[in-house]
């Protein structure tokens, strides 16, 4: 992990390890999460750890944290699924800080490598409010791209599902 991001991660963390004795919900789940991505033992699990810790961040409304621990997993070069999970991680992160343009810029990198419905719910998010925000065509078009490419993921799951004994 870059030295920067480290030094900006454990800052905001000192932060909440105060908040977090003082009782607040959540914070001491926060805390297992950034122990948990400190102690992984491969790149990958680290990237997997990080990305929950920036979930978990995202959820008590820490998102310039969030930001900064999914910076640190990127800096890893995760292999595909954790790179994934990331991605979505960030995707939702950033439409969450009113960035819908960075979500949609993010998620389409990372579906030009693999995706799934996950990715593709959250890109869907995306789009609709970057095409509110700008009220841009292109947005609208990608949204109804990623409505297309989700219709297909619900068709081929309802097929598997009647198909099954």
């Amino acid at each position: 992990m870059p030295h920067a991001l480290g030094l900006t991660l454990q800052a905001g963390l000192q932060h909440r390890i105060a908040v977090a004795q003082n009782g607040p919900a959540g914070a001491g789940a926060i805390l297992e999460l950034a122990v948990r991505a400190a102690t992984a033992a491969s790149a990958d699990e680290r990237v997997r750890a990080l990305t929950r810790l920036a979930a978990g961040l995202r959820s008590a409304g820490e998102l310039d944290l969030a930001v900064t621990a999914l910076d640190a997993a990127a800096a890893f070069r995760p292999s595909e699924f954790p790179a994934l999970a990331l991605s979505t991680c960030a995707v939702t992160v950033h439409c969450d800080r009113d960035d819908p343009e960075r979500a949609v810029a993010v998620g389409e990198e990372q579906l030009r490598r693999s995706g799934d419905e996950k990715l593709l719910r959250a890109l869907a998010r995306a789009y609709h409010e970057a095409f509110v925000a700008t009220g841009a065509r292109e947005y609208e078009q990608g949204r109804e791209r990623v409505g297309v490419l989700l219709r297909g993921y619900a068709s081929a799951a309802s097929a598997a599902s009647s198909s099954s004994p």
